[in-house]
């Protein structure tokens, strides 16, 4: 006769013999994930693996989660590494998973687009929060690996462009996981160095190599950087969040010094003909000056003082000339006028009356014209032409 088992003996039985058949450990299992759980506080996932005709629940814990590059979504199909194991409290039995990959996409690669699409949202890419590079930074740094031939080609490229800039270099790691860490440090130790742009990158590489540069926590520092930032990571072909986060994209380590920097050799040409059109603009400036001289001192000449007293003492001797010769005609006028009435007046005279043999009587000093104003006895004068004689009428 059997035994008679507890219900924990046979869940414990039966995880025994799970546990010990090798071809339940370090399976590949695809489907579709379902029911995702991120317990926060522990870290841990919990979800469903489901296909058309079947489920089965799955869990990863927090020292597995904490190595994905991706956040893992519902509907998201998926190859999961697990071992089936029995959850012996309540009998059924599961997948404790150890990786997950995404079924037909790279997991850096979805990576990569799930925090794109976070740091999009949150405005860390925004036009409008991204610093202008200044035209002719005198201090710049550039944010590297000490031994990466990508340095030597910037440092080649500025000194040959640009020799006046002072460039300043800090060591980072580009490549690892520590790489994140340690280019933030750089970044943030760089930013108060008081210097006018920083350049951060890395040559080319794989996607792994270039991981580094597809951080969150990268992102977020250079979105803090005060200092306007150039980023040139790999080459042209490769973007990452870098690029989009730093004020400037730069598609290669070379293109960046090229961008970062001005060409003396352009500025002096710049210069040159800066310098040509300055000389004929003040070669222009002065002929006009002196021709507006030249017709102002025409002007004050004819408006001097000097030049108008002789022109005024001109009018006036003309104007002398003729008031005199008015004047001696007037004078004339006047002398014969009074000549005429001279000679008419003395045409009228009394006095010349009596030259002609008349006399006039007075009589108590009146004129007598009548003789009834006179009496018998009335003593009288009269005048002659040449003299008074007294009489008395009888």
């Amino acid at each position: 006769m059997s035994s008679i088992l507890t219900v924990s003996q046979l869940n414990r039985y039966i995880s025994f013999k799970m546990k010990e058949d090798k071809n339940l450990r370090g399976i590949l299992v695809s489907g579709e994930i379902s029911g995702f759980t991120h317990h926060i506080k522990s870290g841990h996932f919990y979800f469903t693996l489901k296909d058309r005709e079947g489920a089965i629940k799955a869990v990863m814990f927090s020292s597995m989660a904490s190595r994905l590059k991706f956040m893992p979504e519902n509907g998201m199909r998926v190859i999961v590494s697990a071992n089936v194991q029995v959850y012996e409290r309540d009998g059924v039995y599961q997948l404790y998973v150890n990786d997950i990959q995404p079924d037909g996409i790279g997991a850096l690669y979805l990576a990569f687009e799930q925090l794109k699409e976070k740091l999009l949202y949150e405005g860390i890419f925004d036009e409008a929060h991204k610093k202008p590079i200044p035209e002719m930074p005198r201090k710049i740094g550039i944010i590297t690996s000490p031994g990466a031939a990508a340095l030597q080609d910037m440092l080649n490229i500025l000194s040959r462009r640009y020799p006046i800039a002072e460039v300043t270099i800090f060591p980072a790691l580009v490549q690892g996981e520590q790489a994140p860490e340690s280019l933030c440090r750089a970044i943030e130790y760089a930013d108060s160095a008081g210097l006018d742009l920083l350049i951060c990158g890395r040559g080319g590489g794989s996607a792994e190599d270039l991981a580094a540069f597809n951080s969150e926590a990268l992102a977020r520092c250079i979105y803090a950087c005060g200092t306007p930032i150039i980023s040139a990571v790999g080459h042209e072909t490769d973007t990452s969040i870098a690029d989009l986060a730093a004020d400037l994209r730069a598609p290669t380590p070379s293109a960046a010094a090229e961008l970062a920097v001005p060409d003396m050799s352009v500025l002096y040409d710049r210069l040159s003909a800066a310098e040509n059109m300055l000389n004929k603009a003040m070669e222009g400036r002065l002929s006009a000056g002196a021709h507006k001289l030249e017709m102002f001192s025409k002007r004050l000449e004819s408006a001097a003082p000097f030049g108008r007293l002789s022109a005024i003492r001109e009018k006036l001797s003309v104007n002398s000339e003729r008031l005199d010769t008015a004047y001696k005609l007037s004078l004339q006028r006047a002398s014969a006028a009074i000549s005429e009435r001279a000679a008419r007046l003395d045409g009228l005279s009394p006095l010349k009356i009596l030259s002609r043999g008349y006399s006039l009587v007075y009589k108590d000093g009146a004129v007598v014209d009548t003789a009834e104003k006179l009496s018998v006895g009335d003593r009288i004068e009269i005048r002659l032409s040449d003299g008074t004689v007294g009489a008395t009428i009888d």
